[in-house]
């Protein structure tokens, strides 16, 4: 990995909305995504280096929260070893392999033999052996959620009430080509864990969400971006 992938992977942790089942196959996990807009879902060990590979491509990258894995890639084979290095029951990836496209998974952590995860694309692997990429519009939502960690776009103070025990304020808007970004701080004001699913920010409207912590200790804190069409 790049000294600039390193460096994203240490301030951003994306986890996108619009989530479809995986399944497993033999021995294997496999896993279907059609567009970056797509999560699917894996179990992998937290003890032992687990293998990811996407069907018929390599991967470039793997970005993730600071201090959650190592991934140890192969250059020539294209597949990575990712390993835990956290006792947190969740974490989230996000993968682009050589042609550009990505790939978004949600990673349950279990006490399990090492695991196999192959990714593969939904509209078929030929589409895949062609090296087409994502579509604009995929881009312009990821560009727009970058730009939010960035820490672009318009200043603001508003308590949205959310649930009981969790304060949630909107900080920051961003509209960016057709695109409207929120930014949101939310903090565990309970006596309890609290574990975030981004399929509780989703409504009517919402492309992406990115949250940048799973998992709340009480009084701990999390951005929360939520991307939704322009008006």
């Amino acid at each position: 990995m790049s000294v600039n992938s390193r460096k994203q992977t240490n301030r951003i942790c994306l986890v996108l909305a619009l989530l479809v089942n995986s399944f497993q196959a033999g021995a294997a996990q496999i896993l279907f995504q059609g567009s970056p807009t797509e999560s699917t879902t894996a179990t992998i060990s937290r003890n032992e280096p687990n293998l990811l590979k996407v069907d018929g491509r390599k991967i470039k990258r793997v970005y993730g929260t600071e201090g959650m894995f190592t991934v140890t890639p192969e250059q020539d084979t294209g597949v990575a070893w990712l390993k835990p290095t956290t006792d947190k029951p969740l974490m989230s990836i996000f993968i682009t392999d050589d042609t550009g496209q990505h790939y978004k998974l949600l990673l349950k952590v279990e006490d399990i033999p090492a695991e196999t995860i192959i990714i593969r694309d939904s509209k078929g692997h030929a589409q895949l052996s062609m090296g087409i990429k994502n579509e604009p519009r995929n881009e312009e939502i990821l560009n727009t959620i970058m730009a939010l960690h960035d820490g672009e776009g318009d200043l603001i103070s508003e308590l949205i009430p959310l649930w009981k025990g969790i304060k949630f304020e909107l900080v920051r808007t961003l509209d960016l080509r057709g695109l409207r970004g929120e930014a949101y701080q939310l903090t565990n004001t309970s006596d309890k864990q609290v574990v975030m699913d981004e399929r509780e920010f989703y409504r009517d409207g919402v492309q992406a969400v990115s949250i940048e912590k799973i998992v709340l200790e009480t009084g701990d804190s999390t951005a929360v971006f939520v991307l939704s069409e322009g008006k």
